[in-house]
């Protein structure tokens, strides 16, 4: 199979692509965050390796090959069935966007926006150029919240750094940017001009990014802080979730809160919830590497459950015992979820699709611009009585 790069062992720009969101906000914020050390959790290490499983898939389809997993020894470690399937419909999605015979795709392609972002550049997951149109394709696996092309920063720079290597020659005039989420069955499409592309890049990136570089310019509050390191130790956040909160305490004339008021405070509660979240983790780090916090101590919480230490010799000891292998041991079947993971999702659809039924998801809270539709209590009460009457 085709060799495919470390994904993990890449260098990373000051001004990244990826944290554009931020350091566009909040210049400084760039500066700051090189104080903290990146976190290498699960979910990154499980978005690295998915990266890598869709690229071999990719330049395996681009080279006529179509790898299986049959032969699972020629995956990177860790690969599973989901990621596979994922990264096969990625590289459909990339021939469904390859629209001509004369197409240019490049995959995992490092590109450059420095003549904007001082020492800017990333890689794109896949760029094809064809008739005058330039695609750059990004691959999210993640499941958590589905991420939207329209008006992206990141994609918008990656399409920048395309445009700035390989536009100018083939005479690209449209950059279409896409998201490819398999696991959301989240795909989003944004296209500019390239005309458009470089008048943000010259009129809004290269003077933030001149600013953020030197860690100049305003600290400024925002969504864009659920990504920065820096936001436990950050004064203009701390700032403007606790002045929130005084405004507040002089509005208590009135024992009841007017609706508009709830309405004010559900706004601001992501930010204070950050913002909380973050103060209490910076404090643990500081109090586990020996620093002070007035007042507070690290104490160890509540023990975790009981597990065996070996569970082979737990066996062997109660089968000695006499024990049957049916008072020790049980066997349940697979939840849909783990089945999609050990035979695949198309697998399991195929075969089981109207033998998997729902919980309905319990009521909550979220802003108008939700797409989903209001939740009508009456219209759920009467579907439930009608599915009861019906057995």
């Amino acid at each position: 199979m085709t060799a495919v790069s470390d994904h993990s062992a890449r260098a990373h720009a000051l001004l990244s692509a990826s944290s554009s969101a931020r350091w566009l906000a909040c210049p400084p914020s760039a500066i700051a965050a090189k104080a903290y050390q990146n976190q290498d959790t699960e979910y990154t290490r499980e978005g690295t390796l998915a990266h890598e499983v869709a690229e071999l898939v990719a330049r395996e389809r681009q080279a006529d090959r179509y790898p299986d997993l049959i032969s699972y020894f020629a995956w990177p470690d860790g690969t599973d069935q989901e990621m596979v399937e994922c990264a096969r419909g990625y590289a459909d999605y990339i021939e469904e966007q390859t629209r001509s015979v004369d197409a240019a795709v490049l995959l995992e392609q490092r590109v450059d926006f420095s003549p904007w972002v001082p020492e800017g550049f990333g890689a794109a997951d896949c760029i094809i150029i064809q008739d005058g149109t330039m695609d750059v394709i990004d691959y999210k696996y993640g499941k958590g919240v589905a991420v939207s092309a329209e008006d992206n920063p990141q994609m918008k720079l990656y399409g920048l750094g395309a445009l700035n290597d390989f536009g100018f020659a083939c005479e690209v005039t449209t950059v279409r940017m896409h998201i490819y989420q398999p696991r959301m069955n989240n795909i989003s499409v944004y296209e500019l001009p390239a005309a458009e592309l470089l008048s943000w890049a010259e009129k809004t990136v290269k003077p933030t990014a001149a600013k953020a570089a030197k860690g100049k310019g305003a600290y400024k509050e925002g969504e864009h802080c659920r990504f920065c390191p820096h936001a436990g130790r950050c004064r203009k956040l701390t700032k403007a979730c606790t002045e929130y909160v005084r405004t507040y305490t002089g509005r208590l004339g009135v024992k009841v809160l007017a609706p508009y008021e709830v309405a004010d405070i559900l706004a601001m509660e992501p930010m204070i919830t950050l913002w909380l979240k973050r103060v209490k983790a910076q404090a643990m780090d500081t109090l586990l590497q020996g620093g002070e916090i007035p007042g507070y101590k690290v104490v160890e919480g509540k023990m975790g459950n009981r597990k065996w230490s070996d569970e082979l010799a737990v066996a062997e000891k109660l089968k000695a015992e006499g024990y049957g292998l049916e008072d020790y041991t049980e066997t349940k079947l697979l939840s849909p979820a783990a089945l999609d993971k050990a035979i695949g999702k198309k697998k399991t659809a195929e075969l089981l699709a109207d033998l998997v039924t729902r919980t309905p998801g319990s009521p909550i809270i979220a802003p108008e611009t939700d797409k989903r539709p209001a939740y009508n209590r009456v219209a759920e009460a009467v579907k439930d009585f009608e599915e009861e009457t019906k057995r």
